[in-house]
């Protein structure tokens, strides 16, 4: 069972993290937890944590922290704070000795409301697509504009080569997370929802159940930002509600143009053009993710050219249409590789969509599920997704905090799909060096990445 989210209030907090020598990180190699754990070091904290895999941020935390890759029972003694993340299960021993010895203990997303709540401007990003991508875009523009944000990400960002970036304590600009409902802990000055779908079925019941948590969310904010053109968020109200849109009336718009090849666009703010966009990144998803960007640091007075100036610079984040590689194809052609996270519906549609607009002109999409319940849940919408694709291959489930569920077949997936599954990374790598594609996709949000290592 995953851990729920703590209620520890910032004075109780503050009271405990500023006389803690030592903290403690159950799950440190997340990519939240491991910049909250980055962010303990830069403020003078001796870290410690466990992680069950010795991923990339471990690796990077290691010459700082000291970090434990078998959970015991003894590893949190004489710690003075401990900081769990929700995927570690309630009755894991870290967490048991640290309430059994009266250590104090705190969810991850208690633990970031605590930080940013010592900041004046406290941008959150939600949604249930493309919140990394768009909390990355705003970085990089208050950056571009002169501004010093400490930023919280949810991706490695490649302006700055990690998920984190701490600055002076005036504009703190994070990813808010839905699951488990973690966005409910913060109190965000200005409140961005990219969009509303279904997802995280392990705790969400439907579509109205996530409604009402994104309506929550965005109550204490002083300024929201809405997206006219996603329905199930355009019904949210706020008093100090400002929206952007390609296809409704809304305060920010669009024009794209068509007689581009690129897709280079107008940002109209009520009417009257702003500014020309030229972006690095494609797919009409990244073109809201930019519009949205352009109306958040608008409405903080950054100026319109400054703005077009610092998309028109930004080059991504860590697996989201991220290049990898060249190989060379049988024919001895150069094919290209990429690593995208896309694991819902949505977000493969979307960003198939944005390949295809590279030019590419055989595209081979490898596919990891993330998540049995995932999978069981979205089914049928996962059965239309990859129509963006000219051949798919399915990898073997990535489980994350879920046992084994044998109702769930990747076979029968790929069956549906007219698709290959195949069970090992190396049968895989093989199939892509024998493939004609000219674009090969490795798509996921768990360990699918690791595939590049074998191509």
């Amino acid at each position: 069972m995953s851990s729920r989210n703590t209620n520890m209030s910032n004075y109780e907090l503050g009271r405990v993290f500023n006389s803690a020598k030592k903290v403690f990180f159950v799950g440190i190699g997340g990519i939240s937890m491991s910049s909250l754990a980055q962010y303990c070091i830069y403020h003078g904290k001796e870290v410690f944590g466990y992680d069950g895999v010795r991923g990339e941020e471990c690796k990077r935390l290691e010459k700082h922290a000291h970090i434990r890759y078998c959970s015991t029972t003894d590893s949190v003694i004489g710690m003075d704070l401990v900081v769990f993340s929700n995927a570690i299960s309630e009755d894991s021993f870290e967490l048991h000795t640290a309430r059994a010895k009266g250590i104090p203990t705190v969810s991850r997303a208690n633990f970031l409301a605590y930080i940013m709540s010592n900041y004046r401007v406290r941008i959150g990003v939600s949604g249930t697509h493309g919140k990394s991508t768009l909390t990355a875009m705003l970085a990089h523009i208050f950056r571009h504009a002169g501004y010093d944000p400490t930023v919280i990400c949810g991706a490695k960002m490649k302006e700055f080569d990690a998920p984190y970036r701490f600055g002076r304590r005036e504009y703190f600009i994070f990813e808010a997370c839905e699951y488990m409902d973690s966005f409910l802990s913060f109190i965000p000055s200005d409140a961005v929802v990219t969009n509303i779908d279904f997802d995280h079925p392990d705790y969400f019941e439907d579509l109205g159940h996530i409604q009402r948590s994104f309506r929550k969310y965005i109550l204490p904010a002083q300024r929201v930002f809405i997206n006219a053109d996603d329905a199930p968020s355009a019904v949210l109200s706020h008093p100090f509600k400002i929206t952007y849109a390609l296809n409704q009336c809304a305060d920010y718009t669009a024009k794209i143009d068509t007689e581009s090849a690129s897709e280079r666009f107008s940002v109209l703010y009520r009417g009257k053009e702003l500014a020309k966009i030229m972006p690095c990144v494609r797919g009409r998803h990244n073109i809201y993710n930019a519009l949205c960007a352009f109306a958040v640091s608008h409405t903080h007075g950054i100026p319109a050219h400054t703005i077009a100036s610092a998309l028109s610079s930004f080059e991504g984040i860590a697996r989201r249409q991220e290049l990898i590689k060249h190989i060379l194809s049988p024919t001895g052609a150069d094919v290209s590789i990429f690593l995208d996270y896309a694991h819902h519906p949505t977000e493969i549609r979307a960003s198939l969509e944005g390949f295809r607009s590279m030019g590419f002109k055989h595209i081979l999409c490898i596919f990891q599920a993330h998540t049995y319940s995932r999978t069981r849940a979205l089914y049928a919408e996962l059965l239309s997704s990859f129509s963006g694709a000219d051949e798919v291959i399915i990898a073997p489930t990535y489980s994350a905090r879920e046992a084994r569920d044998e109702s769930v077949s990747e076979e029968r997936l790929a069956l549906e799909l007219g698709a290959l599954y195949l069970d090992e990374l190396p049968k895989i790598a093989e199939k892509v060096r024998q493939s004609e594609a000219d674009c090969v996709i490795i798509m996921g949000a768990g360990d699918i990445d690791k595939l590049k290592n074998y191509i």
